[in-house]
């Protein structure tokens, strides 16, 4: 589906003439931000590796991956012995206590100065580095990580493998050369002050974090923790183009959050209504409260229309990936960020367009819970199985085909997106996908089935989709066959 970008602009436009930002709750303005030139190259941190091989260390499974098996053996081999160390154990207790895990982990990290001093950069407080820390137990942590970075001989593991980071850092580069930085000033009329900062995560696996450290005199120094999943044949890192919007998605964050924060209070009623009918999609994506839905939305729309200036295309499938992962307004937002990108003379900076952002969001509060009900009536569901009914437990083993009738018809060009069952491939019997019948309504595959044999998989949204553009509602298969 191409988004009709106009007639919603149009639209808008009549919305932002009657959302009076006035009648909105009081607008605190960021403050004025310095012009500068934006680029930043990418670096191998000693803080986000020390970080990350303590998590591994206290088995956090965001830090547990091996997507860089030639590292993580390595890893292994280094620091195994020291699982049972203080600091690991003080990793467990935060986790266990206070919900220390993901981003948390590298907050830590960029509040602390190089090692091995691996100093608080700030004063840490209850909120500082991140709540879920708090003051004694950060306080408690850093002392014991210098310990742990002496007793594990951590600097003489991170100089042996100093080329290694070299490697990583110039492949990184290639990618970033690609990244089009200008725009940023383009788009948002100015720069944050403070510095601009990219880590790649060699541990972190498909992990994407934006913390940031605020100084005293209020300037910030914000960052872009990339992970690392994809490797060549030789099993060092890969960074493909495919990596550019999660990239792009990043360095939005560093523009648009400090916006948020400083209109958290006129933002508020409206983010309360909104992320009730949204909560169940938003926690599939890690985030647990109206705050961080209002920042991911304004920058997934950002990103929208950076890809829009770059590759029309790309756009109109990102704004409806996004509505369709929870996002239910972003062809809207997407459309009102496009006003705004018509309208420089009046709106010079994103932060003078705040109130017209926040006027837009109060006004579709009174409509996500028709817009969620619309959505979920427009997703499609599948209706039945053929030749047997879905949970059954004598299916007959001969049986080699299973037809799937849907409530909608689907995209026959959309493609396929099956997910193993919780037992894994033993338990998946799909040898081959026939595919769609000629109307889109039913999709068949062949299978391959033993006797008295427990078997799961399901279908999903990512790949079936109607022609519109809508997911499929997720769909488990559960069955076993007789004796």
């Amino acid at each position: 589906m191409r988004i009709k970008i106009s007639a919603v602009i149009l639209s808008l436009v009549s919305l932002l003439v009657l959302c009076n930002p006035a009648e909105s709750r009081p607008v605190q303005i960021a403050k004025p931000v310095r012009q500068k030139p934006f680029f930043i190259a990418p670096k191998v941190d000693r803080r986000v590796e020390l970080l990350s091989i303590v998590a591994r260390l206290a088995e956090f499974e965001e830090y547990s991956g091996n997507d860089f098996k030639l590292y993580v053996d390595e890893v292994n081999r280094h620091f195994a012995k020291y699982k049972q160390h203080a600091v690991v154990q003080q990793m467990l207790k935060v986790r266990q206590q206070n919900g220390v895990g993901f981003d948390a982990v590298m907050n830590m990290a960029v509040h602390l100065s190089p090692p091995p001093e691996l100093a608080p950069r700030v004063a840490f407080t209850d909120k500082i580095p991140d709540r879920r820390w708090g003051k004694a137990d950060a306080e408690e942590f850093t002392r014991l990580l210098r310990q742990f970075y002496k007793d594990a001989d951590c600097e003489n593991f991170f100089k042996a493998h100093s080329e290694l980071y070299n490697t990583a850092e110039q492949r990184f580069q290639q990618l970033l050369n690609k990244v089009d930085f200008d725009w940023y000033k383009r788009f948002y009329g100015e720069v944050p002050g403070g510095t601009f900062n990219l880590y790649i995560g060699l541990l972190n696996g498909g992990g994407n974090y934006g913390p940031k450290v605020v100084h005293p005199k209020g300037e910030e120094d914000l960052y872009a923790i990339i992970g690392t999943w994809q490797m060549d044949k030789e099993g060092m890192p890969l960074y493909n183009e495919r990596l550019l919007s999660t990239i792009i998605h990043e360095f939005n964050h560093s523009f648009i959050n400090h916006l948020v924060y400083a209109n958290e209070a006129a933002l508020k009623n409206a983010g309360e209504k909104i992320y009730p009918p949204v909560r169940e999609k938003m926690q599939k994506l890690a985030y647990g409260n109206w705050q961080v839905m209002m920042l991911e939305s304004l920058v997934r729309a950002a990103v929208a229309r950076y890809l829009f200036e770059h590759e029309q295309e790309s756009a109109n499938k990102e704004v409806i990936q996004q509505r369709n992962i929870g996002f239910l307004w972003m062809s809207e937002l997407f459309a009102l960020l496009g006003a705004y990108e018509n309208n420089r003379a009046s709106y010079p900076t994103f932060r003078s367009f705040m109130p017209m952002v926040i006027g837009y969001f109060n006004d579709y509060a009174k409509r996500i819970t028709l817009d969620a009900k619309n959505f979920e009536d427009l997703t499609p569901r599948v209706a039945s199985l053929a030749p047997f009914a879905n949970g059954a437990q004598d299916v007959d083993p001969t049986i080699t085909r299973l037809t799937f009738t849907f409530d909608k018809p689907l995209d026959p060009k959309g493609g396929v997106s099956i997910n193993f069952g919780e037992g894994g491939r033993e338990h998946f019997p799909i040898t081959k996908v026939v595919g769609y019948n000629e109307t889109g309504t039913t999709f068949t595959v062949e299978m391959q089935l033993k006797p008295d044999w427990q078997y799961e998989f399901a279908l999903t949204g990512i790949a079936f989709k109607t022609r519109d553009g809508y997911p499929l509602q997720p769909y488990t298969v559960k069955f076993k066959t007789r004796k």
